[in-house]
């Protein structure tokens, strides 16, 4: 991925600002769409207050026994259940951490590429006000020597 190719697909983007997000969004494709939902999900508050709900109901269910006795202690079912998440969870988080470790590259890339911009425009800048800076004392120096003469003229 390039700085050209990045500020290409800023040009024909119409929803991302940042051409940075436009890459990452826009060509994303749908497993790793996928990864960034679950993994946003998986690293919120809603989801472990939500999972440790579940556990709390699933246990207090199954030792006080107000229902059949469907995984009695100690919990293989519910070990099970946390296997085959630990199982799905793991790849999808290292999917999406890969993701975004493209994406900060890029970003810093870009915005090397744009602070480069950004001095080459300052440089440009600068000698323009030291060229109109030489002007207007070239200015200034006539002025005085025009005043003098007239001056020395009058008097």
């Amino acid at each position: 991925m390039t700085i050209a190719h990045l500020r290409e697909k800023k040009k024909a983007s119409t929803g991302h600002g940042h051409p940075v997000n436009i890459v990452h969004h826009d060509e994303a494709t749908f497993g790793e769409r996928v990864a960034d939902k679950m993994a946003a999900g998986i690293g919120s508050w809603t989801f472990l207050i939500a999972q440790s709900v579940v556990i709390v109901f699933w246990i207090t269910l199954n030792a006080v026994a107000l229902i059949r006795h469907w995984d009695p202690f100690p919990f293989f079912l519910l070990n099970f259940g946390f296997t085959l998440q630990a199982a799905f969870t793991g790849p999808v988080l290292l999917l999406a951490g890969k993701r975004q470790g493209e994406k900060d590259r890029l970003m810093l890339e870009h915005a090397a590429s744009e602070s480069d911009v950004s001095e080459r425009r300052t440089i440009a800048i600068a000698q323009e006000i030291e060229r109109n800076t030489e002007s207007t004392l070239k200015i200034l120096e006539h002025v005085r020597a025009r005043r003098n003469e007239l001056t020395q003229g009058a008097s």
